[in-house]
Formats: structure tokens, sequence, C-alpha cells
């Protein structure tokens, strides 16, 4: 009799451009070669800006699964990959990270450990300009209540966890948001499902990539329809209170964004919503800036245009 499956799918979402075709092999490699564990690589081309000589590259191996989707989405390459799971564990791997050597057979020693569990979160490495460094997480106490421990310290990096495909379906990615995907999926899963912690690293995840979405501008401006979509979740009291007063920071920094781009009326009204969030008085001061901005402005244009008319 065989004994339980040792597959674990791995979903890749990628853009496929060439800045990221190095990291992209990397991770990649670094899912196929797991050692006692078999890795399927399920890469997920989302959006039209492939370089096409690395789309050919993938289209031709034989060693993954490819999936292209027309729309660039986070949200829509993972849920497309969830969908097209047919193991009894799956993982997510960005294309600028890579598991290490082992890290399948890890989590499948978790699971087979605890197997009442839905979830399994490791640690890893955090690397930056080249160096690499031990993500400290005190998961002894996240373990007790990961809910509220994740807004002490994010536990549920991108490359973090290994699901399980009964428990985590596809429901959990058709409503997720546009960004801050990974607090939302962290919250569904520790509102509603057992997970396990383990503190042995098996990813290496990378904080300083040039053209991550994270950094972006749409990053800081998505940043309260994010939390608006996590609030519609069934919260504790305090939890979703935790959530306003984060929502109202996000509210500050989107119309920080916007007035330094000079959308005055939508900057206001960012403001105003950050005022009326719990803690969102804090903000107040900023008024100040709101109503100097389009007036420095206009006396900067009324300078430049005196001087073009000397």
């Amino acid at each position: 009799m065989s004994g339980p499956s040792r597959d674990v799918s791995v979903i890749i979402p990628t853009l496929a451009c060439r800045e990221r075709a190095s990291s992209l092999m990397r991770a990649i490699d670094s899912v196929t070669r797991q050692q006692d564990a078999r890795g399927i690589a399920r890469v997920v081309v989302n959006g039209q800006v492939g370089a096409p000589d690395l789309l050919a590259h993938l289209r031709r191996r034989t060693d993954i699964r490819l999936t292209e989707l027309a729309e660039p989405s986070l949200p829509g390459a993972l849920q497309a990959g969830r969908a097209l799971i047919d193991t009894p564990f799956f993982s997510v791997l960005d294309d600028d990270d890579r598991l290490l050597p082992g890290a399948l057979r890890t989590r499948l020693d978790a699971f087979a450990a605890k197997p009442e569990a839905d979830v399994v979160v490791t640690s890893g490495y955090l690397e930056s300009a080249g160096r690499r460094e031990l993500e400290t997480a005190d998961f002894d106490r996240t373990a007790v209540d990961p809910l509220r421990m994740l807004f002490v310290q994010h536990w549920l990096r991108p490359c973090a966890g290994c699901f399980r495909a009964s428990a985590v379906t596809t429901e959990f990615f058709a409503t997720m948001p546009r960004y801050r995907e990974w607090t939302y999926l962290a919250l569904r899963c520790a509102l509603a499902l057992r997970i396990h912690f383990v503190s042995q690293p098996t990813f290496v995840y990378r904080t300083d990539t040039p053209g991550s979405l994270s950094k972006s501008l749409a990053y800081s401006l998505a940043g309260p329809a994010a939390i608006a979509r996590m609030l519609e979740l069934d919260l504790p009291a305090d939890v979703r209170t935790t959530l306003r007063v984060r929502l109202a920071g996000d509210l500050h920094s989107a119309a920080e964004c916007e007035l330094q781009d000079g959308h005055y009326a939508a900057a206001w009204r960012l403001h105003l919503r950050s005022l009326v969030q719990p803690s969102g008085w804090r903000f107040l001061p900023y008024a100040r800036n709101l109503l100097i901005a389009p007036l420095a402005a206009r006396l900067g244009a009324g300078r430049a245009a005196d001087a073009a008319s000397q």
C-alpha cells in the first residue's frame, strides 16, 4: 500500500517581465528540485507585458504547468492557480523568492505531526542587498492567538504557508482585495482554520526587489479599499477597531500621495475620512498642509509666468 502523497503544488504568480527572468528561473528550480517531496510548479503568467523569449521558454518546459491570463492581477492569478490544484496540499511562491532545499518535506512532515492542521506556517530568511537574516518570529505567542498577533508581526509571508487544499478553497481567493492580499488571507485563515506554526526556515523572501508592487504608488492608494474588504469579514470588535486604526493611517498615507500629485479634492476627501476613524484625530494638523499646498502652487505658477514674460 502506498503512503500519503508527497506531492505539493506551488503557485508562482508572475508578470514574466524580462527584469524578473533570472529570479523566476531560480524560483521554479527551488520548487522542482525539492528532496523527499515532489514540488509541482504551477506558473501563472498574468498580464500582457511578458518578455516574448521568456514566455516561449516557459511554454516549452515540460517540468512546469503553465497558465496564462490576460489581466494583470495577483488575486486573479492566485484564484486561477488554486482552481487548478489537484494535490492535497499547495503553497505559493513569488517570482523573486525561493524555497530552501527540503522546504516541502518540512511542511509535509508538519502536517503529518499535526493531522488536524489546515495550514502550516514556517519561518524563513529575509534577504536584502545581498544579506540574509533569519526572520525572528515568536511563533509560541502567535500560535496562542494568530488573529491578534497578525497585527504585532505579519506571520504569513507569501512563501511561508502550506495549505490543505480541502480547507483553503478557491472561495478564499475569490474575494481577495487587489493589494494587502496576504493580510486578508491570514485573517481568513485565523478566523476559520487550524494553523500550525513551525520555526524551521523553509524560504528566502526578498525585501528589496526593484519594482515590487508593495513599493508602488498604487499600493499606497489601494490600502483603504483593501482594509475595507477586510472589514467585511466577521471580526471580533477589538480586531475591527484595530483595523479601523490601520484604515486611518492608510487613508492619511493616500491623502499625502494625492496631495503630492496635486489632486487637492481627492486629498481632502481622504483626509476627512481618516479623521472619523478611531485615533484619526492625530491627523487633524495635516489640514494645514492641505490649505497651504494649493496656495503655494498658485503662487509658484504666478512667479513662473512673470519670469517667462520678462
